[in-house]
């Protein structure tokens, strides 16, 4: 994920991770995730947890819903990126970072909706 990278390396919110050397598996699934009322899920983040360290080298997953953004347009897709990668957390308390899921502030990220507005995701957007 090429997008995700050049993300990392240039924006301003996710300096913490590109200088935490976290490690981010990129993934694509080629089935639908819903929630339970029916909300889409496009994509998600996942922390590697201590218990599968051992056969997983990577601190971080995301995971692409592709049959839920085939009409979003490559913009849509790097704000879809930016949302998971600020999902990244990282603390830098002891001699080596602790890595955790950051929660949203709002039902997104308000960076996210302050600089795209709310309707970013909606499919078909131009």
């Amino acid at each position: 994920m090429y997008a995700a990278k050049r993300l990392i390396r240039n924006h301003p919110s996710l300096a913490d991770l590109k200088d935490s050397g976290a490690r981010i598996a990129y993934l694509e699934s080629d089935e639908e995730k819903k929630l339970a009322k029916g909300k889409v899920v496009c994509a998600d983040c996942n922390l590697v947890s201590k218990k599968y360290k051992w056969c997983c080298d990577y601190d971080f997953f995301i995971v692409v819903y592709e049959p839920n953004i085939t009409d979003f347009t490559p913009e849509q897709i790097e704000i879809l990126l930016l949302h998971e990668l600020m999902h990244c957390g990282i603390s830098f308390d002891g001699k080596e970072p602790t890595y955790y899921i950051v929660p949203h502030d709002v039902e997104d990220f308000r960076e996210i909706l302050d600089t795209y507005g709310i309707d970013w995701a909606r499919q078909g957007m131009a």
